[in-house]
């Protein structure tokens, strides 16, 4: 029933609510003796959440697997489903690297890929992936889903016949929610001609999505890592050239539609100056190129001058004279930093703030964020390679060369 290749040699994080599709989930990877740990997360919105999971721990203590759970907050003011999206895969992406994962298992089945589905097509949107992949990358986690080929009565059948514990969510009855009215309108009425027709509807627009955006993957990828703005203006799919090229770069996976179109009108209005959070970064636009900019914090400190090397810069006793800087006894320790605001710089006609030797030199708002700052015991900037060096500390004979 359950869609496993060779996973024999993997380790699994089984993302369980109690319910009964995760239920079976969660036993046939016991049965099948798997390397397998359990999330679970409490949203703590239903009088039954502290039921399930009491439910999901004392299956856990009964096979000895290890179980760890992770408490949302329920008065969150916003968006709950968007903040407990993210709640969620941010604490798998954690417990992934804790300890050390391969993929974590979802529990969605048939009925909820035929869902996904029609909510699909009565929005009209262009997905990347129509109903539901069986193996995807989302917040830099690999989601996995075995249980496509099992219906939701298959599911009900097996913990029945396994004698398998689960808990209903009582939501999942309610009239108020569209995957609800279409689960039971549509998807219950259909037998297995029908079910199996609409399968193939679906894997016949999924070949054909895969071939676009292979397309798109190729142009996203040929944009590099700073997106010429005047190349975007002029693409057929932006906003699906946009999605690609973030993800490309590890971010912005859980990025709405909505909030794709957005960014994308902002582009192409032309505004002079924009930026957008997404994710740990931001995307901006330096001068003719979109950005994504990382926060970057780093400092060195040297009791001497001595030849060393880091991803941001490197010191030598020989170099460029942009580069160098004459340092004294009273100068030590120095600090190599990333810039921080309201450095300035004293050099031949007077003191002047590095933003704007950035701005006038059109630096980059990313290059920017990890530009090497050289600064003296008293927390004075003695230099900034390439930039200039203080008149206090510049000579013909510099003892230090700072490279950037």
């Amino acid at each position: 029933m359950i869609l496993w290749y060779n996973h024999t040699m993997n380790k699994y994080c089984v993302a369980v609510s109690g319910g009964c599709d995760s239920m079976t989930l969660l036993d046939q990877c016991i049965r099948k003796k798997m390397n397998i740990i359990v999330a679970h997360v409490n949203y703590q919105k239903r009088e039954s959440a502290k039921r399930d999971e009491n439910l999901v721990r004392d299956y856990c203590e009964r096979y000895q697997i290890p179980f760890f759970v992770r408490y949302c907050d329920p008065h969150y003011k916003g968006n709950f489903q968007a903040y407990a999206r993210r709640f969620r895969y941010e604490f798998f992406k954690e417990l992934c690297e804790q300890e050390n994962c391969d993929s974590v298992l979802v529990a969605h089945q048939q009925d909820d890929l035929f869902e996904t589905y029609l909510m699909q097509c009565r929005r009209k949107s262009i997905p990347l992936v129509y109903g539901l992949a069986a193996k995807v990358k989302h917040h830099g986690v690999v989601i996995e889903r075995p249980l496509l080929n099992m219906s939701k009565r298959d599911c009900y059948n097996y913990c029945y016949d396994h004698e398998v514990p689960f808990g209903e969510d009582e939501s999942n009855f309610s009239n108020d929610y569209l995957r609800n009215r279409l689960r039971r309108e549509v998807v219950d009425t259909w037998d297995e001609t029908k079910r199996q027709e609409v399968l193939t509807e679906i894997n016949r627009r999924n070949a054909e999505m895969q071939q676009y955006q292979k397309e798109i993957e190729r142009i996203a990828k040929e944009l590099g890592e700073d997106l010429p703005i005047e190349k975007f203006k002029k693409l057929k799919h932006p906003q699906d050239v946009l999605r690609a090229w973030l993800n490309h770069q590890g971010v912005g996976y859980s990025l709405s539609e909505r909030r794709i179109r957005s960014i994308c009108e902002t582009i192409l209005k032309d505004e002079s100056r924009y930026e957008f959070d997404i994710d740990d970064c931001k995307l901006m636009k330096s001068y003719d190129v979109l950005q994504l900019v990382r926060d970057i914090e780093y400092a060195y400190t040297f009791d001497k001058i001595e030849e060393f090397d880091c991803e941001y810069f490197m010191i030598r006793k020989n170099g460029s004279s942009v580069e160098a800087v004459t340092l004294s006894a009273e100068d030590f320790p120095i600090t190599i930093r990333s810039p921080k605001e309201g450095d300035q710089i004293e050099l031949r006609f007077g003191k002047k703030k590095l933003n704007r030797f950035f701005i006038d030199r059109k630096i980059s708002h990313k290059e920017r964020k990890s530009y090497p700052v050289v600064v003296n015991s008293v927390g004075n900037v003695v230099l900034v390679p390439k930039i200039g060096c203080d008149v206090k500390h510049y000579t013909v004979k510099p003892n230090c060369f700072v490279i950037k």
